[in-house]
């Protein structure tokens, strides 16, 4: 089986991880914020564009353009008690004396759960490289944190029944919260969705089991993409006769291998929209095999809000996604804490 061979941050990082959660207060700020704090000169500066470049860039395949993230810029002479709490911090600071860039990663420092990344750098040079080489990987970890308060969250409201018959059908865990139910189920296959008052808000995540023969057919690009057209057209029908969902064809989904709970995985990017209808959305599509029943997983998450931005939506149910992992045979279904 394949294994992951996961990229390192290419400079120095220390990582401070503290987990104490009783000990600290529950994490501030809004879904998709960002702290930023470095002194104004070099915000308003080449400094600031490295930073905006990285964080406030495009979020890949969704119908609008939308930031990664939402950022706020304060000085570091500001940066007191109420700022601490915040989820999603980044200094940037600069010490001449140094020889080269170093990063330093902590984990809940002021609260919970929350990323605080620290990069001091000699000059503005040194802190593009930074921002260069490490763009993703920063990204990766602040949406880490993003994902983990939303299954926190979900975790105060399990719809069991929908999280019993993913456990039956699969051997899988899943943290499904109330507000979706099961719309549709087969023998290796379930559709669990959420929709809003109106018909202007969907949000599905599809999860299919099937056997895994050939590690280099089963991850291959193409054959990720058939599969998730096979798989829509057979379960996901439009609102008339003959319509379904499929892959948007003139832009085709970006692709790219990741760590999934610590198993190896190709995630996929893209847009949908519905054979002969005009709706449409962004998904995001996560396949990986389940060593325990040596069965390839594909987890398919979709968003249809016509009405709305759907960056956050599209995070809710990524971390709809990311709360999946297999199942320990013994495990029994327990109110997990908060």
């Amino acid at each position: 089986m394949r294994k992951l061979s996961l990229l390192l941050i290419s400079l120095v990082l220390f990582s401070c991880t503290t987990v104490d959660r009783p000990q600290k207060p529950s994490a501030t700020g809004r879904s998709g914020e960002l702290l930023v704090i470095t002194p104004k000169a070099r915000w308003d500066g080449a400094a600031g564009e490295y930073i905006k470049n990285t964080f406030a860039s495009e979020v890949l395949m969704l119908p609008q353009p939308e930031p990664q993230f939402n950022l706020i810029h304060i000085e570091e002479r500001a940066f007191v008690k109420l700022f601490e709490t915040h989820r999603n911090i980044f200094f940037a600071e600069f010490d001449p004396s140094l020889e080269r860039a170093k990063i330093e990663v902590s984990r809940n420092v002021w609260s919970y759960p929350q990323r605080v990344i620290r990069v001091t750098a000699p000059d503005n040079e040194a802190l593009e490289r930074v921002m260069e080489n490490n763009k993703q990987s920063f990204i990766d970890l602040y949406l880490e944190t993003e994902r983990e308060r939303l299954i926190n969250a979900y975790r105060r409201m399990i719809n069991f029944q929908a999280r019993n018959l993913v456990r039956d059908k699969f051997k899988l865990d899943i943290i499904v919260p109330e507000g979706y139910f099961v719309a549709k189920h087969e023998d290796n296959f379930v559709w669990l969705r959420q929709t809003g008052t109106r018909d202007d808000l969907d949000l599905g995540l599809l999860i299919t089991s099937m056997p895994y023969t050939d590690p280099d057919r089963d991850f291959a690009h193409n054959v990720i993409w058939q599969r998730r057209d096979s798989i829509t057209r057979r379960h996901i029908p439009g609102t008339f006769p003959d319509t379904f969902m499929t892959t948007y064809p003139d832009i085709p989904p970006v692709f790219r291998e990741i760590s999934f709970n610590d198993m190896y995985a190709v995630e996929a990017r893209g847009l949908w929209r519905v054979h002969g209808d005009f709706m449409g959305g962004p998904f995001v599509s996560i396949t990986f095999v389940d060593e325990n029943t040596s069965r390839l997983i594909n987890l398919d998450g979709f968003v249809y809000a016509p009405k709305f931005r759907k960056r956050d939506y599209m995070r809710q149910v990524e971390g709809l996604m990311h709360s999946v992992r297999p199942l320990v045979m013994e495990e029994e279904i327990t109110e997990e804490p908060v």
